[in-house]
């Protein structure tokens, strides 16, 4: 009998109302890339990364020219690195930032935050002493103010070539965030709250036990745990750590081999950032569509295997970044893993109390 080989998973593909981020995101690449490439200013890396997290996940118009969701994204990030200056050492301020913001994060992304699904990870990366390279901290800050304005002006344009006009409810039902009653902060009927006090308490604790063991990377553990508990789904929580485990597991040595192989082609790694970031977007726009554990651990590997390439193109030691990264990863997801289960317990156990 002739044998039948397995089906491959089928690869996402391209939908209609994901290309104009597409196109924003390949015109934002092209021009921060040819620059560093041109000049070997990292500024112009970090500029890449800053309008890659504004530009975000939009696939729609905003009723205004300047959109007020990517203008939220860029005050907090001002007041983020203002904050963190001020605190500068203290790990204890710290700590406290680190809760407020996740907090207010959770409570603020369906409230003019909900289109930037790398806002959180992006700040946490260029915090002082948490960067994988000792660049000033006020270029960060110039490199965040050119994101923006390239965020703002290539996304116009990119709707604009493309004809699209789609609003989605999203936009049209848009709350300012000012307006926000302080009982909607505290109210733990909501979601939202849940979902904050979960992913704070679970921020916190996790950068206060990875920092106590000298952690070079504290942050990788933090936000792999919360974007992991983003969900007030226990089996879509539950599938998100899946993914990220696997995916980092395999990801691991495909990016040992790429630092191997590239190290001395600095031009090919930096044009793979981009090869690998578009996979990795396209991947996202489909778990948001339908989340599925495939495209998880899609996701989780082509992200590492871009941000393995920006370690090569800044030519810092990729190895020791990525295993570092690997393995933070790994430990936000146990951490996530045990938040998940001791806050279901938590709540069968008030369960059991109401009904008593």
């Amino acid at each position: 009998m002739p044998t039948t080989l397995p089906q491959l998973p089928n690869l996402p593909k391209l939908k209609d109302r994901f290309r104009a981020n597409i196109y924003a995101q390949g015109i934002a690449f092209i021009i921060n890339i040819s620059l560093y490439i041109y000049s070997q200013n990292a500024l112009f890396i970090w500029t890449e990364l800053a309008a890659l997290s504004f530009i975000g996940a939009y696939n729609a118009k905003s009723p205004t020219f300047l959109d007020r969701n990517i203008l939220n994204h860029f005050i907090s990030v001002m007041c983020y690195y203002l904050i963190s200056l001020l605190i500068g050492s203290n790990q204890q301020l710290y700590l406290i930032l680190i809760f407020i913001f996740t907090y207010s994060f959770f409570i603020l992304r369906n409230n003019g935050y909900h289109k930037s699904l790398n806002l959180w990870m992006y700040i946490q990366a260029l915090l002082i002493g948490t960067t994988f390279t000792a660049y000033p901290f006020h270029y960060k800050i110039i490199a965040t103010v050119i994101g923006y304005v390239e965020a703002q002006m290539i996304l116009k344009l990119a709707f604009h070539l493309l004809r699209n006009n789609e609003q989605y409810e999203a936009e049209k039902r848009y709350v300012d965030v000012v307006k926000i009653s302080v009982f909607a902060w505290l109210d733990t009927s909501r979601p939202e709250v849940r979902l904050a006090l979960r992913g704070s308490f679970t921020a916190a604790i996790l950068y206060a036990l990875c920092s106590s063991f000298h952690d070079m990377k504290p942050n990788w553990a933090v936000v792999t745990a919360v974007s992991c508990l983003q969900r007030d789904d226990f089996i879509a929580s539950f599938r998100a750590m899946k993914g990220v485990s696997i995916g980092s597991v395999i990801g691991w040595p495909i990016a040992a081999a790429l630092i191997y192989f590239l190290k001395v082609h600095i031009d090919t790694s930096t044009i793979l950032i981009w090869v690998f970031t578009l996979i990795a977007l396209v991947c996202s726009f489909e778990l948001a569509a339908q989340p599925r554990l495939k495209f998880q651990i899609l996701n989780t590997v082509f992200f590492l295997l871009a941000v393995t390439c920006v370690g090569i193109s800044l030519q810092i030691n990729s190895m020791s970044y990525m295993t570092l990264k690997v393995i933070n990863s790994l430990i936000g997801v146990v951490g996530a893993l045990l938040s998940l289960f001791m806050w279901r317990k938590l709540h069968q156990v008030f369960d059991e109390v109401k009904q008593n």
